[in-house]
């Protein structure tokens, strides 16, 4: 009997119970759905369904582990309960939050560096491509400006500009692919985002942090049984501002103003319009041009694992008929995250895209000649033939859009497969192979056609283009977590990448091709008339490499105090041999006051924390689209005589263009300080940081014509730009009984931006409007492209604009401009609140920005005779109104001035929505389900004092100006300047959500 006992009492103790429960959070009391529920020390386990319930059968005496992507991990012994209400809290409440950072992940308590992170559903409740648009008003001191244009990425500023004519925008490293592109990610696979924005958090990934670092984690299957996830919405969208043009009388009054005061005394003006029978008519050219845009998107998801397998599957199409006629952008995607567990100690796996976008191209300067085009002029004739205006060189509108057929087909893989091993305890050794390849073909296709003698094609035109690129970068590494003594922690990573980036450009051109679409082919036209590039700024290639080693150090002490440096040792193949290699360095340290014994007794503060950092990192990407390492540009320069005695002629060849033998990194150093504080028990939380970061910028220096350069232009590091400022954040959370919670907070950046020292005497002038005259100005004590015009003090007796005279010597120039602001906002900040009310939800956010100014480059470009504002025609001087603030008529190109320089200022309402989810417990064919159906507005209001469309505004980018100036229109030297915008649209969407 004795032994019996013995025996069978193990048997007692692990008998198998059914134990339920509900797994909520502890904001609002909602079900948490996909939550893992773990049988410590087995595979075993199940997930909590759409509304956070679960059901496991365990050991009486086992341990039961919660664990969720966000939320805090919990342990909780079983103890022969059959009942486990669980309830976890978001790991933003607490200091042991995971972030992922570069290379590995650290908690929230240990980071030294200034590090913001979105959560996903910020991003999936808005009907936008890309994540990164997704970001706006969400994150301190990260400023989006994002286009209207279909299949667009938008630009992106963190804490300011501080290269002045290269590459601003930040690298993404998605899953550890490092793009500067992520149109292709399905914004419904992201699980986080993170925003690494100072240089103790970006020196790890070295020569490519110099303009910050987003890093983009996609979902993977989480423990437990198979979840499907169905994400749908559908809308409209529509132009959210226009702009009030004159009509066709008023029109016609102003140009015949125009054409009388520019006639010189003596001589009888040849007038447009007949004074004594002006049209009536009037055309709205931008009504005629744009149309009600359509959004659509559709995804679903299939996660979960078995007890060696996790994977998560989804495929997704999103599709973008733009606010212009004859745009239209679709993306098709699918998606395979898979990790196998091959022993305890080994794991394998993969994240991988596959996408696949067409789109049908509209230029975007059919807006400025929609703005342009005569509102007396018809779009048709009587004769169905399309309308025009004599004495206007400007194109119908409608005519471009119907007789352009420019089309794109790209084709991209991405993503990596790696192999993890843990030999030892708290020791991980990993190896990925990162890859992004990219197939891209275009086809445009000009027929023959004739609207006026200034908007013609005698000869249809083929052009066929072929983009192909192949990236990758094989990382490995190895990271230790140790503690010691429970008091010291160790986390230290070392390890080892290789780049290497191909890419290729063609562009084949054939003339009198068949305007048969099944006849574009090279060759089908004549093939005489075959062209490579004819542009000759398309076909080539790009071929860089890249090799690094780098590390990082963490010790924290008792919880208490970090201490964290990274070093990295980056080479490149963009720079002379003697350059090739930098190194990037970043030390910094945290304080978690909290949980010094002295704030133990102090109901204030549930955390408080203090950090400060130091880093340099840089910036290899190629300045204004050349390469610093090549020597570019052979040309002949004539015969020679050579060899006596008969002199024969040789043909000599030179380089024209002189590369800096010096170039290297574009470096920023910068100094970040931070306070992060929670309080009433968790309700309150904000952060406060400040950060100083100097930038070694490249720019062009003139030299002498002695040298045999070109274009007399060599591009040097020669000037050093400064940002500084200031962030704060608060966020209030509160949930008030079971049926009613609420949110609010917000964010806001200070940033002043100034180029604090030159070497020599830097003078970059910028903003070309392609009429001759510039409008920025970039020197020492200065914002980087400050607006530089004249200042208007008032009218001659003719109506023209005075200028102020500012040297005093009676002529007005170049030496009498003033500086009269940037681009550049003083502050920009985001805010969001929402409640939620039993099944109900609604939210909201804002963004803005303060202090910057716009150039109205629309009004400031005029060739004669272009259509004109109401506002412009409604206060012109004129004889009977001398005390208008705008000038006569005049169709002379005008000198930039104050008159065209407004406020950047705007607030726009960002995102409405409206949810409500179904009670499954109402609803029997929900049972185990979660279903959610919601409505949407974006960017329903905008609040602005511009009066053009936009305030956000990139660089310029008139069809106007010259090959050179486009390549640099994204520059901070160009921005600012409203001419060829793609205007910003507001959408109205339903959808849904399911989870079952």
């Amino acid at each position: 009997m004795v032994l019996f006992i013995f025996i069978a009492a193990p048997s007692f103790a692990q008998q198998e119970i059914t134990i339920q429960g509900k797994v909520t959070d502890s904001l609002d009391g909602t079900g948490i759905p996909g939550v893992s529920v773990l049988i410590k020390g087995t595979g075993k386990g199940t997930q909590t369904d759409a509304n956070g319930n679960y059901n496991i059968k365990a050991p009486s005496n086992a341990t039961l582990t919660f664990s969720f992507i966000s939320y805090r991990r919990q342990e909780i012994a079983v103890n022969n309960q059959t009942t486990i209400n669980v309830t976890l809290a978001s790991e933003s409440e607490v200091l042991d939050q995971v972030v992922v950072v570069g290379y590995g992940t650290q908690k929230r308590s240990q980071i030294v560096g200034s590090v913001s992170s979105v959560k996903s559903e910020e991003i999936t409740k808005q009907p936008v491509l890309t994540a990164a648009q997704g970001l706006q008003g969400k994150a301190s001191g990260v400023q989006i400006n994002a286009s209207g244009q279909p299949g667009s990425q938008p630009q992106v500023r963190i804490r300011g500009v501080g290269s002045i004519t290269g590459n601003q925008n930040p690298i993404y490293v998605v899953d550890g692919v490092i793009t500067d592109d992520i149109t292709n990610i399905n914004n419904s696979d992201i699980a986080s985002i993170e925003v690494l924005k100072d240089a103790s958090a970006q020196a790890i990934y070295g020569s490519r942090a110099g303009n910050g670092v987003i890093l983009v984690t996609t979902k993977t299957g989480q423990s437990g049984k198979m979840q499907v996830n169905v994400n749908t919405y559908a809308g409209f969208r529509n132009m959210t501002s226009k702009v009030d043009m004159a009509g066709g009388r008023d029109y016609a009054i102003y140009t015949n103003e125009a054409i009388i005061n520019g006639t010189p005394v003596g001589e009888e003006p040849e007038l447009l319009f007949d004074p004594n029978n002006l049209p009536n008519q009037t055309t709205d050219w931008m009504d005629a041009v744009t149309r009600q845009g359509l959004v659509h998107n559709y995804d679903v998801s299939v996660s979960g694992s078995s007890e060696k397998t996790t994977y998560y599957f989804s495929a997704g199409y999103f599709g973008d008929q733009g606010i212009l006629k004859g745009s239209k952008y679709d993306r098709f995607n699918a998606r395979v995250n898979n990790e196998y567990k091959l022993a305890p100690i080994l794991s394998v796996g993969h994240n991988l895209t596959v996408t696949y976008s067409k789109s049908n191209n509209i230029p975007g300067s059919v807006f400025a000649s929609a703005y342009r085009m005569s509102p007396a002029a018809s779009i048709y004739n009587e004769d169905g033939s399309y309308g025009y205006q004599p004495g206007l060189n400007v194109g119908n509108p409608v005519a471009t859009i119907n007789y352009t057929n420019d089309f794109t087909n790209t084709l991209r893989l991405q993503g990596n497969g790696f192999i993890s091993l843990k030999p030892v305890e708290g020791l991980t050794l990993r190896s990925d192979f990162n890859f992004d390849k990219t197939n891209g073909d275009g086809l445009q296709y000009a027929p023959v056609y004739t609207v006026f003698s200034a908007q013609q094609n005698n000869r249809s035109r083929l052009n066929v283009l072929d983009n192909n690129r192949f990236y990758y970068i094989w990382n490995n590494q190895a990271t230790y977590n140790k503690t010691f003594a429970e008091k010291h922690e160790v986390n230290a990573t070392v390890g080892y990448s290789f780049e290497r980036d191909r890419a290729t450009r063609s562009n084949v051109q054939v003339l009198d091709v068949p305007n048969q679409r099944n006849l574009w082919y090279i060759s089908q036209g004549d093939v005489s008339t075959i062209t490579i590039d004819p542009n000759n700024n398309i076909n080539g290639g790009d071929l860089v490499r890249r090799q690094s080693i780098f590390g990082r150090l963490t010790y924290t002490y008792d919880g208490r105090y970090n201490i964290s440096g990274s070093l990295r040792r980056d080479g490149s193949s963009s720079f002379p041999v003697n350059n090739k290699w930098g190194t990037f360095y970043s030390i910094g340290g945290s304080w978690n006051i909290g949980e010094e014994n002295f704030m133990k007794d102090q109901d204030l503060f549930d955390y408080l924390r203090l950090r400060v950092g130091y880093g340099k990192v840089g910036n290899d990407i190629s300045i204004s689209g050349n390469n610093l390492a090549a020597l570019l540009g052979v040309s002949q320069t004539g015969y020679y005589p050579f060899g006596f005695p008969n002199f024969d002629p040789v043909l000599g060849i030179n380089y024209n263009q002189i590369r800096d033998a010096g170039a290297s990194w574009e470096t920023t150093k910068g100094v970040d300080a931070g306070l992060e504080f929670g309080i009433i028990q968790g309700k309150l939380s904000g952060s406060f940081g400040y950060y100083n970061k100097l930038t070694d910028a490249y720019v062009p220096v003139t030299i002498p014509s002695l040298f045999g350069d070109a274009d007399r232009v060599v591009y040097t590091q020669a000037a050093r730009v400064r940002n500084r400022g200031f962030e704060v954040a608060l966020n209030w959370d509160n949930r008030v009984n079971d049926d009613f919670s609420y949110r609010f907070g917000g964010n806001v950046t200070f940033n002043k931006n100034i180029v604090d020292e030159v070497t020599g005497n830097l003078r970059l002038q910028g903003g070309s409007l392609g009429n001759g005259q510039i409008v920025t100005m970039t020197q020492v004590g200065e914002p980087v492209g400050s607006f530089w015009v004249y200042e208007v003090t008032g009218h001659d007796d003719q109506g023209n604009f005075t200028y102020r005279d500012v040297n005093g010597d009676g002529t007005i120039d170049d030496n009498d401009r003033v500086f009269v602001g940037s681009y550049q906002p003083k502050a920009y900040f985001g805010f969001n609140a929402g409640v939620n009310y039993k099944q109900f939800d609604l939210s909201f956010d804002l963004y803005g920005n303060l202090g910057n100014k716009i150039f109205n480059g629309k009004r400031a470009v005029r060739f004669g005779n272009d259509a004109v504002e109401q506002e412009v025609f409604a206060n012109r001087w004129t004889p009977e109104n001398q005390n208008a603030s705008g000038p006569a008529a005049s169709n002379t190109i005008p000198r930039p001035s104050t008159y065209y320089v407004e406020s950047g200022n705007f607030l726009r309402v960002n995102n409405i929505t409206l949810g409500y989810t179904f009670d499954n417990q109402k609803w029997t064919f929900l049972k185990d389900s979660k279903l959610r159906v919601f409505a949407t507005a974006q960017n329903p209001f905008v609040f602005k004092s511009y009066s053009g469309f936009t305030p956000e505004i990139g660089g310029a980018t008139s069809g106007n100006i010259s090959d050179a100036d486009r390549r640099n229109a994204g520059s901070a030297i160009n921005s600012g300047i409203e001419l060829d915008v793609y205007p910003i649209y507001s959408t109205y969407m339903f959808g849904l959500n399911l989870t079952f």
